[in-house]
């Protein structure tokens, strides 16, 4: 019975903070190997995509592969959108299913995974190389079934699109606006080269890139302070890099807010409980640093940032 009434405390604590996406980082990969003249291809662990697509020929290219071009960490998600047999095939990621139906291949994707949390935001680091104004997308879904109407609703929605060349990682932080207040059942968490990807249309060649993906709530702004458990950022004030001593956790991330409470930088740390942080192109100014350690612990702490 008493590890019943910790396992309910766990997860009521999980809930309270919010569910992170596993393998958001996009650092776990898993190799799905070809045969004879058919193509092998790497899938991001917790995610789908629309891979399993180059089995129906030998010597296609997979849309979406993993590369070492990472913001942080080893491995990020490279989309790229391509032709085959004359079809647009859009590089996408997202969580659901993927299952290749031949006879009607739009209904091959299978969007969403359980999930009830009410995040506030979304949060990634992303480049983008459009050919002839083709535009990406990225956006997440949160619905609920509706046992009245038997059907899905969407209750919460944040997206973003651009044609703009962003060649260097960039990090992207988009609201979620909701029409309940209703929790969710299920996400859907969407990447594509091509926005109009779904309907088989885009330029051949668009290619996005994205790395460590993040859920933000606003139950976060309830966060222990560092000096509670005797951790200390250092240099204060700092310039160029800034390190945290007595880490509450030798992994997790932390987010840099500036006074207008924009998300300016995120940065993840593992294996120390000394992690330094980089605070390149970041303006001078007082910012309030979030920490969310591995465990779901939220500390707070601030900092000023001189030139």
């Amino acid at each position: 019975m008493k590890n019943l009434y910790i396992l309910i405390f766990a997860c009521l604590a999980i809930s309270a903070q919010g569910q992170q996406l596993l393998n958001s980082d996009f650092e776990n990969w898993t190799n799905h190997p070809g045969s004879g003249g058919y193509s092998s291809y790497d899938e991001a662990d917790n995610w789908a995509s629309g891979n399993a697509a180059v089995n129906i020929a030998p010597g296609l290219t997979p849309p979406t592969t993993k590369t070492t071009d990472a913001q942080h960490g080893n491995a990020a998600v490279k989309l790229t959108t391509q032709s085959i047999f004359g079809q647009i095939a859009a590089g996408n990621l997202f969580t659901g299913k993927f299952q290749l139906n031949l006879s009607n291949p739009v209904k091959s994707v299978q969007m969403g995974i359980p999930y009830v949390s009410r995040p506030s935001a979304f949060n990634v680091y992303y480049k983008y190389a459009p050919v002839n104004g083709d535009s990406c997308a990225i956006y997440v879904l949160l619905t609920k079934y509706n046992t009245s109407t038997k059907k899905t609703d969407t209750i919460g929605r944040g997206h973003f699109s651009s044609t703009a060349n962003v060649s260097v990682y960039t990090l992207l932080h988009i609201p979620v606006t909701y029409t309940s207040t209703a929790a969710p059942d299920s996400i859907a968490m969407v990447f594509t080269s091509s926005a109009d990807g779904g309907n088989f249309r885009g330029q051949v060649g668009s290619s996005l890139t994205v790395d460590n993906f993040s859920l933000e709530f606003e139950e976060l702004s309830i966060a222990t302070s560092l000096a509670a458990v005797s951790a200390v950022l250092y240099p204060n004030p700092a310039q160029s890099r800034v390190a945290l001593s007595n880490a509450p956790s030798e992994s997790g991330t932390v987010y840099f807010y500036n006074v207008a409470g924009k998300l300016v930088s995120s940065q993840k740390w593992t294996g120390t409980v000394s992690p330094e942080f980089a605070l390149d192109n970041m303006p001078a100014g007082f910012y309030t640093c979030k920490f969310i350690t591995s465990d779901t612990a939220v500390f707070s702490g601030k900092l000023l940032i001189t030139e």
